[in-house]
């Protein structure tokens, strides 16, 4: 279900996965990007999030205005919900390469796993992957 769009971005949800999938097109916009991520963090307070995918593929300049909220408020929020992996989709765009890795280490320290990857049905594989292997963690440590 989509439940977020304005004119760079849609964001959907599946109930059945917990899946946050950003698809992002157009020229990176600040302002708009925050009030994505506003509204994500809105919804996860009714919502289980457990995995994001953020298909960067179509987006055209830099996200890095807004890696101080990522990493202070919305990522540590999503986690302390619910949140345990993230995969972003990126093209062969350098600067957003870059980013993106830059970012996936900033999770990394914040005990979200982090992955690249060249399209979504291989983010979205991984993202399975990624929640059965720490579901499976979660038994053991239990047992």
């Amino acid at each position: 279900m989509i439940i977020y769009k304005d004119k760079i971005s849609t964001i959907e949800y599946d109930h059945v996965s917990q899946n946050i999938t950003y698809s992002e097109r157009g020229i990176a916009n600040k302002e708009l990007l925050l009030s994505q991520l506003r509204s994500v963090m809105e919804f996860s307070k009714t919502q289980t999030i457990s995995s994001v995918i953020a298909d960067f593929r179509n987006m055209r300049g830099s996200f890095k205005s807004i890696f101080d909220f990522l990493n202070e408020i919305y990522y540590p929020t999503l986690k302390s919900r619910g949140l345990i992996c993230n995969a972003i989709v990126v093209s062969d765009d350098i600067i957003n390469n870059h980013l993106a890795n830059l970012l996936l280490e900033d999770l990394k320290k914040q005990g979200i796993d982090a992955a690249t990857f060249g399209n979504t049905r291989a983010a979205t594989k991984w993202v399975h992957t990624c929640k059965e292997v720490a579901q499976n963690k979660k038994i053991f440590t239990t047992n």
